[in-house]
């Protein structure tokens, strides 16, 4: 009975720290840093990068990512599920699905999963809410994995 009643108590301190430890609204623009991003070994960085969020309450999450190359290319993606731990599929990548959760430590986990393999993206936040702070690992098919860091400002 003690047992249970402590187990109970901790779950129940553990889910209100996490919805405490949440950070206001993640709604507005966001830029990708270059100086400071650490991008994956021979993957050529964006002459700019950035990223709409729309949506960020308890029942919706969406967000769009616009991509200009140095060569003038241009690309976009986007996501509209929500902050559930449920997997939702990425616009403009078929096939692709994107999982968010908070943490309880107010971070953003972001599980991919794609036919190249899985990335898992933990992003942190500054005091101001004005930095967003990237920490990835990305694994292929054949299990090789790669660290990178992204680093955003808002805008």
């Amino acid at each position: 009975m003690f047992r249970s009643t402590v187990l109970a108590i901790l779950t129940i301190t553990a889910a209100t720290t996490g919805a405490l430890a949440r950070p206001a609204s993640l709604e507005g623009k966001w830029r990708l840093n270059p100086a400071e991003t650490e991008s994956l070994p021979g993957e050529e960085q964006p002459a700019e990068l950035v990223m709409a969020i729309t949506k960020d309450d308890d029942q919706s999450f969406r967000w769009t990512v616009s991509v200009k190359m140095a060569n003038g290319e241009v690309g976009s993606t986007g996501f509209v599920g929500a902050i559930d731990g449920k997997p939702y599929p990425v616009a403009g990548r078929p096939g692709n699905t994107s999982t968010f959760s908070w943490m309880p430590d107010g971070s953003l986990k972001q599980v991919s999963q794609g036919a190249g393999g899985i990335s898992v993206e933990t992003c942190g936040f500054s005091a101001d809410m004005k930095k967003m702070t990237c920490n990835a690992r990305q694994t292929d098919m054949a299990g090789r994995a790669v660290a990178y860091v992204e680093v955003f400002d808002r805008l």
